[in-house]
């Protein structure tokens, strides 16, 4: 299927898993670190039709390092991006990854990120540290992002207090969706979607499981929320969020996601390196071939979509 823009896509460098493995990791949460460099995405784009991945730093982040050495980290990581970029026009682009919990320090990585290195945006995770996404303490960050009507590429990490050890398997299998639903969670009844209107944001892996817990959320929101908010509102929010596709293309999944997100909300996804390669082009194959969907729809999750929300795309 030719033509693809694919905004769920990861890469890692040596620095990087050096700064990893100086701390004792060797996993993702769990899950085994995959091999990644330009050529060997660039042979699966090819091979399945990808025109280009926006590539952006998965699970864990940075916060195994903490103050100057993840500004440092941050900093390092982004113009290594940028180089990618450089060396492969049209192929690659970026999102930028910012040293948070560290405010202040996110706040200026925002800006190297977006006016110098010109990424497409911004990578933000479902927790940091078990600081979610809706908390006061943020608005700061969500104040700038608004202001620039900046797109924040969300990828979940695993909830605080994580142990494998419990059930003997990583975070992906479950806690990354369960952790995507707890952060949109806190976004809405925080209020802080409504009062940062002009943040796109998307979420990964079709927004975990909020699309089989609507109405439960729905309820309780009514109830618990910590401001006033309405059923109609709750929906709202979550209809403003982009959805990307990556592990919901099968049909255990897709009707849910149908039902509950606009169909120019949705943007393809592969997860490469980290998903198993057998999938992605299974992925592919239900987009091109599935009567869930009509061609219209088709070729907007393809490219037309993401060339919408990435003008920089569409000039390309």
């Amino acid at each position: 299927m030719p033509g693809l823009i694919d905004i769920h896509a990861h890469f890692l460098t040596k620095n990087y898993l050096a700064a990893m493995r100086a701390t004792g990791m060797d996993t993702v949460d769990g899950f085994p670190l995959p091999d990644w460099s330009p050529d060997t995405a660039l042979a699966l784009m090819d091979r399945c039709g990808i025109e280009t991945q926006i590539l952006s730093i998965s699970a864990p982040g940075i916060d195994f390092v903490s103050g100057e050495a993840a500004r440092r980290l941050a900093r390092d990581i982004n113009e290594e991006l940028a180089g990618i970029v450089a060396r492969h026009p049209g192929r690659f682009r970026g999102f930028g990854l910012l040293p948070l919990p560290d405010l202040d320090g996110a706040l200026q990585e925002l800006a190297y990120a977006l006016d110098v290195l010109k990424f497409d945006g911004l990578g933000l995770y479902t927790n940091f540290g078990g600081l979610y996404p809706g908390d006061s303490r943020l608005d700061p960050l969500f104040e700038e992002l608004n202001r620039r009507k900046a797109v924040v590429y969300v990828h979940p990490v695993a909830p605080p207090d994580f142990d494998m050890t419990r059930f003997g398997f990583p975070a992906p299998t479950i806690e990354y969706p369960f952790d995507t639903t707890r952060m949109i969670l806190n976004l809405v009844s925080s209020g802080t979607l409504r009062r940062f209107p002009d943040v796109r944001m998307i979420v990964s892996h079709g927004g975990g499981t909020l699309p089989f817990l609507v109405p439960r959320m729905m309820r309780h929101m009514v109830r618990f929320a910590r401001s006033p908010v309405t059923p109609d509102e709750i929906m709202a929010d979550f209809r403003s969020l982009y959805f990307d596709m990556t592990a919901v293309s099968h049909p255990h999944a897709i009707d849910a996601l149908l039902t509950l997100a606009p169909k120019d909300h949705l943007l393809y996804g592969s997860d490469h390196p980290f998903m198993v390669p057998t999938a992605i082009p299974q992925g592919i194959e239900f987009l091109a071939t599935s009567p869930k969907f009509d061609e219209v729809t088709r070729r907007a999750v393809s490219y037309e979509n993401a060339r919408a929300l990435f003008p920089q795309l569409a000039k390309g």
